[in-house]
């Protein structure tokens, strides 16, 4: 155990600074698209969408093969690996001279995409059984805490240097979450796998991965809620700015950053009561609550333009994520079979990164021809698609056979 916990805080440290480098970007976003292109209008829109999804795009692609690396041959040098490059990439983003170089870089960033991924499969497969939810939720603190001070950061840099010159802090946090993982995070869970990697294709595997039920339906519960979740961020500076204040003594940038955080806010508070909450009566139960509330509130985010009201939405949120994403993990890795958590988990990753991907470039396209209300009520369909997938869960968890009748496991009823 306390190994464990040794290893349990390396990797919430690395999940802090990767995604404080990450929060950093939005805020960053509109005015060095002004600065390198003098972008503005629908192309501004269009633009931070296709910039925001470029990274998603490689993401998706790398993170299959990085899944079965990492199983095969061990996650620390694919995390050390992903951390450097990605630290390099960043390094070289003031660089850019025209939209499209920024775009490419972040092309190229999301080659290095296993930083975070393996930290949260290490985290879920080394949590003690009964711990599982309340370390996902604590991982996820982690994560929102980097996305609420990465904002934050980013806008207090904007005050005394040029948009150019606050990039490079986004590669320090980057590189020094690397010096965490090649000092202080084991990864032991290789010695115990050696005997059951998987030995045929990349395709056969995840062709065996998709047929466990109920599997799919989290896939796309977890699409559906990185959709509608980060598809919203490139939108919220346009938001904003259109919003009515009543908030003088503030300007833009610093309520744009208070905007971004309230979501972070709230996941801090409420992800370690909702993660033992989970671990009590199961995750599937909270899954429905969340994903159905955040239905309405984005029906509220639709009609107003109210700046406080838009505050409290973003931080009641804030709540349902903290009951969506570790809730999936958490019935995720019931269903990963040993020696190939790797690439299950990378299944689930590559189906967020697309959430992630179509997010924001949908959202761009759909925030210049319909505005903002067009981009709220796209978000209400995808909750509604994930509250919907939440009942599937469950019709395939009733016809598991009780253990005490039949030793039957919902992933052997898929495999069947």
């Amino acid at each position: 155990m306390e190994s464990w916990r040794k290893q349990f805080a390396a990797l919430l440290t690395v999940q802090l600074l990767v995604s404080t480098a990450h929060g950093m970007f939005i805020p960053l976003l509109p005015g060095f698209l002004h600065v390198i292109g003098h972008v503005s209008g629908e192309s501004l829109y269009i633009w931070s969408g296709v910039i925001f999804s470029a990274n998603f795009v490689a993401m998706m692609v790398a993170i299959p093969f990085l899944g079965r690396i990492g199983d095969r041959y061990g996650r620390k040098p694919v995390m050390l690996w992903s951390g450097l490059g990605m630290a390099i990439i960043t390094a070289l983003m003031p660089l850019a001279a025209e939209p499209w170089q920024l775009a490419l870089l972040r092309l190229l960033q999301g080659c290095f995409t296993g930083i975070l991924p393996f930290t949260m499969v290490l985290v879920l497969i080394g949590a003690p059984d009964k711990q599982v939810g309340v370390s996902a939720g604590k991982l996820q603190v982690m994560g929102e805490t980097g996305s609420l001070i990465g904002p934050l950061i980013a806008s207090s840099l904007l005050s005394f240097l040029s948009v150019r010159g606050a990039y490079p802090a986004m590669s320090v946090f980057i590189l020094l979450a690397t010096i965490c993982v090649l000092l202080f995070v084991k990864d032991k869970t290789q010695e115990t796998n050696e005997v059951s990697r998987p030995k045929g294709t990349l395709l056969a595997d995840w062709q065996q991965i998709w047929h466990t039920k109920p599997l799919p339906s989290l896939l796309i519960s977890a699409l559906c809620v990185n959709f509608a979740f980060v598809g919203t961020n490139p939108i919220l500076p346009y938001y904003v700015q259109k919003s009515t204040h009543v908030f003088s003594f503030f300007n833009n940038q610093w309520l744009l950053g208070i905007t971004l955080s309230a979501t972070s806010f709230a996941v801090i508070i409420f992800s370690p009561i909702l993660g033992r909450l989970s671990d009590r009566i199961g995750p599937l139960l909270l899954l429905k609550i969340a994903t159905s509330t955040a239905f309405f509130l984005c029906l509220v985010q639709a009609i107003t333009h109210l700046y406080p009201l838009i505050l409290v939405c973003r931080f009641l949120l804030g709540l349902c994520v903290a009951g969506m994403m570790p809730n999936i993990q958490a019935q995720v890795r019931k269903l990963a079979r040993q020696g190939m958590e790797g690439q299950t988990f990378a299944m689930v990753n590559a189906w967020m990164f697309l959430g992630c991907l179509l997010g924001p470039l949908l959202g761009g396209v759909i925030m210049a021809r319909f505005g903002v209300e067009g981009w709220f009520t796209t978000a209400m369909i995808v909750y509604a698609i994930s509250f919907w997938q939440s009942f599937r869960i469950s019709r395939v968890q009733s016809m598991t056979v009780q253990p005490e009748r039949g030793h039957v496991t919902i992933a052997e009823i898929g495999a069947k």
